[in-house]
């Protein structure tokens, strides 16, 4: 949860243009995706899993949407562990289930996409 309200916070203050955030922490994916790199984790489970987990804000009209994701590349599934949606208008949180990363959904082979550049960036120590 406090990555969550820290994603938020930095990407509303950013937008305010009242924060500065170094370009080494803060990597802008695309147009309207910011991923804070150091954040972002790798790690081992017992049962030999590579697990990503990282946070992306997107800017989206009216507000932005932050999710936490889980990326385990052993199974090769990507998971929204939390998605939550702010506007003016409303505010409402959600999660999803793991996915396989070769899902037929466009959307989430973009995310499995996203994740894959996370990790190699992560590991490369490119931030």
């Amino acid at each position: 949860m406090k990555k969550i309200l820290f994603a938020f916070g930095m990407a509303a203050a950013i937008a305010a243009g009242s924060l500065s955030v170094s370009a080494a922490n803060l990597w802008k994916y695309n147009d309207t995706v910011s991923i804070d790199m150091d954040e972002a984790s790798v790690k081992h489970t017992t049962n030999g899993h590579e697990i990503l987990n990282f946070v992306a804000v997107e800017a989206i009209e009216g507000g932005t949407c932050t999710y936490t994701y889980a990326y385990d590349r052993t199974a090769g599934t990507i998971q929204v562990v939390e998605m939550e949606k702010e506007t003016n208008k409303l505010h409402y949180t959600s999660n999803f289930t793991p996915t396989s990363i070769n899902s037929t959904n466009p959307v989430i082979r973009a995310r499995a996409q996203m994740a894959e550049a996370v990790y190699q960036r992560k590991v490369n120590h490119k931030k």
